[in-house]
């Protein structure tokens, strides 16, 4: 087994750019998606969605929200702490490879030291973790200027009918471009 996990998490206008450099821009986990997806067959195994309430910036900036489609109402109505969603994401692991479309197991450290108190760590140890980009990028050359919910429509493979920049969509696209591979008989990640 192996888990494709990917995150949304706090912007503005610009941040990205500035590298969330900007005043009060720190990149709290606003979702955690994740597949948990059998590496022989590459059916999906489990499915994971859980929506964070962010504790620095609490209000969602517009740009977020209509990025996302995740609004204000959604966090207040069914998120859950930080801390929370870590431990469930990572019992949801349950110690498989964690593989992300850039380096998000980065974001969720930030988080660690962002949102969590002090006397609370997590329940477990985080799982092992790959980012896939750098070897998709390679191996798929039109995919390297993509964000992670366009892997699909790029290699016109079938994918999620919402959006990018939702947490679970993006997993099943990156799922998408991990069946292209193995549809060519190529591996489907390298951890080397």
């Amino acid at each position: 087994m192996i888990v494709i996990f990917d995150l949304e998490y706090t912007t503005w206008v610009g941040a990205q750019e500035r590298g969330w450099t900007g005043p009060g821009e720190f990149r709290e986990v606003v979702q955690i998606g994740a597949l948990r997806v059998d590496t022989a067959t590459l059916a999906v195994d489990g499915e994971f969605d859980v929506l964070v309430r962010p504790v620095r910036n609490p209000r969602l900036s517009d740009f977020f929200q209509q990025l996302t489609g995740i609004t204000d109402g959604d966090v207040a109505t069914h998120g859950v702490g930080f801390a929370d969603a870590l431990d469930d994401f990572v019992k949801f692991c349950d110690g498989a490879y964690a593989l992300s479309y850039g380096n998000d197991m980065v974001i969720l450290g930030e988080n660690l030291i962002l949102q969590s108190p002090p006397d609370r760590a997590p329940a477990r140890p985080l799982p092992p973790f790959a980012n896939i980009r750098p070897y998709l990028n390679r191996a798929l050359p039109v995919t390297a200027s993509l964000p992670s919910g366009q892997l699909a429509a790029a290699l016109d493979r079938p994918g999620p009918a919402e959006s990018t920049h939702n947490a679970v969509a993006d997993c099943h696209s990156i799922l998408e471009a991990l069946r292209h591979l193995r549809s060519q008989n190529r591996p489907i990640f390298d951890l080397g």
